[in-house]
């Protein structure tokens, strides 16, 4: 008697959707076309797959999500409280993944440089050139960058031209709000800096209230010679979504790219970052810092390629972990065979509030090369005892000794925040999430 096998699951299993090519930007059309094709032949991810065995995704395959044009009523409102003021004429907002006109303002930005959506500059030789260029992520079969490949139809599209400095922060605003059913959106980002240009990008994702989606992204950053990014990125996400998070950046000679992820949302959080070196001399950070309670997930795999000389890498990875939360780290360094004076600092530290939370971690170091100067590590730790001891022989309450420590472990992944109201708004962040009633796990407890 034969049984039947059933075949592998693809996310087709849990989406509605018909995946058309509508756009008449060809780029987008094209990606649109080839990203159809992708979700129906790559596999959903499971435990038994390397990069996925320590990663729960049943909040994603035990739920149906609809189209955003299906997510019923949009009502964002009142969404000033989360506009930045420096950046209040250089702001691109998105509710819902789709672009809204209205509540958006680009009037601070110099002529020459385009701060706009891919849809409205669809004539633009840049995008044609750019856009679905650097991603590379059909080699690893992941379906989640083919679904956004499949589904967007706008996004953010930035440009600066050489030897252009932007004196006000670009803050790209995802606003995501109440819906009747759980929706899935696939916000897109295509940034071009050309030789020695300079700007700052703030990319936040926001719920107004508590509710199921799927948030798929994709982010192209690409920096010719010499070009500097500051690229700050915040995930609010409601602690009932997933956010599948997919960021790129491709540098060449003398190019400068600091990338520092925050992330507070979301039930689950999976966060890919990849940066290529295409050229000597480049220097770039891919800092984060992870608060999560209750029982939501944060899983953070990176890969940093180095594959020519003289380079400096940069990545500190934080993570605070409280109640039944669940944290997974593992980030990659490759040294080519070609590439010498290489300069790599990679670090995740990882402090347990609860005796129930999880940390996975594993760094790793892959060098073909001889003169090279690369490190990495990982620690996993309660509150020491001894200092909140001493803090408490002070005059602090234990609780306010331990929030204190808290709070001064997560300072390295805020400082080096450059817009004022973001260091600003992620140390209140910090403030909320240490001050809970329940008291943290020291060691020796």
């Amino acid at each position: 008697m034969s049984v039947a096998v059933k075949e592998k699951e693809t996310i087709l299993d849990f989406l509605d959707g018909n995946f058309e090519t509508v756009s008449n930007v060809s780029a987008i059309a094209g990606l649109n076309e080839k990203g159809a094709g992708n979700i129906s032949e790559f596999p959903f991810p499971t435990k038994k797959d390397e990069d996925w065995r320590f990663t729960d995704l049943k909040s994603i395959s035990r739920s149906h999500f609809v189209p955003v044009s299906e997510a019923g009523a949009i009502s964002p409102g009142d969404i000033s409280e989360y506009y930045l003021p420096e950046a209040t004429n250089s702001r691109l907002v998105f509710v819902n993944g789709e672009f809204d006109a209205e509540l958006s303002s680009t009037s601070d930005i110099p002529e020459n440089v385009i701060v706009g959506t891919l849809a409205e500059n669809g004539d633009s030789d840049i995008i044609e050139k750019h856009l679905g260029a650097y991603t590379n992520y059909d080699e690893d079969q992941d379906v989640f960058a083919a679904l956004n490949d499949a589904n967007f139809k706008d996004g953010s599209f930035i440009y600066v031209p050489k030897e252009t400095k932007v004196e006000a922060p670009i803050h790209i605003l995802n606003v995501f709000t109440d819906a009747e059913k759980a929706f899935y959106a696939t916000p897109r980002v295509l940034f071009v800096g050309e030789a020695y240009s300079k700007s700052t990008i703030v990319e936040e994702h926001v719920a107004l209230v508590q509710n199921e989606y799927l948030n798929v992204t994709v982010n192209e950053f690409k920096l010719f010679e010499g070009a500097h990014v500051h690229h700050a990125r915040i995930q609010r996400d409601s602690k009932k979504a997933n956010h599948i998070s997919r960021p790129i950046a491709h540098l060449d000679k003398y190019a400068e790219y600091h990338s520092y992820t925050i992330c507070l949302g979301a039930k689950l959080f999976r966060n890919d970052p990849r940066v290529v070196q295409n050229d000597e001399e480049v220097d770039f950070t891919i800092d984060g810092l992870v608060l999560i309670d209750g029982e939501q997930i944060a899983d953070t795999h990176s890969a940093i390629d180095h594959r020519h000389w003289h380079a400096k890498s940069h990545q500190l990875h934080k993570v605070v972990v409280n109640d039944k939360a669940h944290s997974i780290f593992n980030g990659k360094i490759f040294v080519r065979e070609d590439s010498q004076k290489i300069d790599s600092f990679q670090e995740n530290r990882n402090l347990l509030l609860s005796v129930d939370g999880t940390v996975h971690t594993k760094p790793q170091l892959e060098i073909f090369s001889d003169d090279v100067l690369c490190s990495h590590g990982a620690t996993i730790g309660h509150l020491n005892e001894d200092e909140v001891f001493y803090l408490h022989s002070r005059g602090l309450t234990k609780k306010k000794a331990r929030e204190l420590l808290v709070y001064a472990f997560t300072l390295e992944s805020i400082e080096n925040m450059e817009v004022e109201s973001v260091h600003k708004l992620l140390l209140d962040e910090v403030v909320k999430f240490t001050s809970r009633d329940e008291e943290f796990v020291s060691v020796g407890e």
